[in-house]
């Protein structure tokens, strides 16, 4: 059975606490101006006093680090109580908005959703309020969304299953004969940005003839390796898939295989034709805390921040001064080396954006067959 994992909890003045329903954020008058002139990183002390909001992200672990790295130094500086919500979820999103009881203020998500509802799920950002001049160059953002992580959506296998003859390509994800075992691969409605082009690329075509997407012809990779297939729904899955044994090759976020990885698994990443990705903070249309949402995004981009984020989790950070202090496991997943670059590719978002719904209703029908 697929599960949801969702994590709620409360952070404000330095506490975390669990409660036992959605409270919602509460507005609270905040007048802009106090967020003029930003620096990435940086928040006037007290000034979110009496503002209830809230964070969304994947939930698990990976969740708890950045409410480590950004929410809860952010509710001690500022005032403001934050809120934990999760996993993304673009139908919980839409429901609120059509309802007009809008609970979720900043939402971690991927410039795939916020390109493809700019304006209707998302809002429109000022940046006049955040700082992106730290952001790396040519890493997108776009009308609604700034990035807030780095990371890689690749396959990655058992060391100690295929330790002798290792895959190297998505060709051998795709061939159970040569590497028998179950693989992972995205369960929900709508994929990750890479999941037909990788197995486009599987079924031999080119890197630069993926676009437009073939998607009957990617699904029919799929299906070719039916009976080897299980869905995740959640980055949190993804992890406990693999830490419980129920996969010997997924096809993944990095960040949660290493966090696997930490709790004793041994998967090691295939960087050849992974896809270079990033999340990205957006803000829910119709948020009762927009000036606040801005001030959280601008505070979480900060030099630090990043860095911490990065240590706990993997994930490499997009601001161009962070250094974080990499174990050596921690830095066999870091994204952002030379020679994963080098021979990574990019889900073209410009595609991805306009044609959401059409390749989500295609995944869906094939993940429901």
């Amino acid at each position: 059975m697929k599960k949801r994992l969702q994590t709620l909890a409360v952070l404000g003045a330095g506490a975390v606490l669990l409660t036992g329903c959605m409270q919602g954020g509460e507005a609270a008058e905040v007048d802009p101006a106090a967020f003029a002139d930003p620096v990435a990183g940086e928040v006037p002390e007290g000034s979110l006093e009496g503002t209830s909001m809230t964070f969304v992200s994947w939930g698990g672990g990976f969740q708890n680090v950045q409410e480590e790295a950004f929410s809860t130094p952010f509710a001690e500086t500022t005032g403001a109580t934050l809120l934990s919500d999760g996993p993304t979820d673009m139908a919980k999103l839409q429901a609120q908005v059509e309802a007009g009881h809008v609970s979720w203020d900043v939402v971690n998500a991927a410039p795939n959703y916020a390109t493809a509802h700019c304006d209707t799920l998302f809002e429109k950002l000022d940046y006049d309020l955040i700082d992106v001049s730290k952001i790396p160059e040519g890493m997108p953002q776009g009308e609604c969304y700034v990035p807030s992580l780095s990371y890689s959506y690749t396959f990655f296998y058992d060391a100690d299953t295929y330790g002798d003859n290792p895959p190297t390509g998505w060709q051998d994800f795709f061939d159970t004969e040569k590497f028998p075992g179950t693989r992972g691969i995205d369960g929900r409605a709508t994929p990750t940005g890479g999941t037909y082009e990788a197995a486009l690329l599987a079924d031999g075509v080119a890197p630069e003839d993926l676009y437009p997407l073939d998607t009957a012809r990617a699904i029919d990779a799929f299906r070719s390796i039916d009976d080897s297939l299980v869905f995740w729904t959640s980055g949190a899955e993804q992890t406990q898939m693999i830490q419980g044994g129920e996969v010997d090759m997924i096809m993944g976020w990095s960040g949660r295989v290493f966090e696997a990885n930490q709790s004793g698994t041994n998967f090691a990443p295939v960087w050849n034709q992974g896809f270079m990705a990033n999340d990205s903070f957006s803000i829910a249309k119709g948020s009762k805390n927009v000036t606040a949402a801005h001030a959280y995004i601008n505070f979480a981009l900060g030099e630090a921040q990043q860095a911490q984020m990065a240590e706990g989790s993997s994930y490499s950070p997009v601001n161009t001064d962070s250094e974080p202090a990499l174990s050596p496991e921690a830095q066999e997943f870091n994204v952002a080396r030379p020679e994963v670059v080098e021979q990574s590719l990019t889900a073209n978002p410009e595609y991805w954006g306009p044609n959401l719904d059409q390749l989500s209703a295609d995944w869906q029908a094939f993940i429901n067959s």
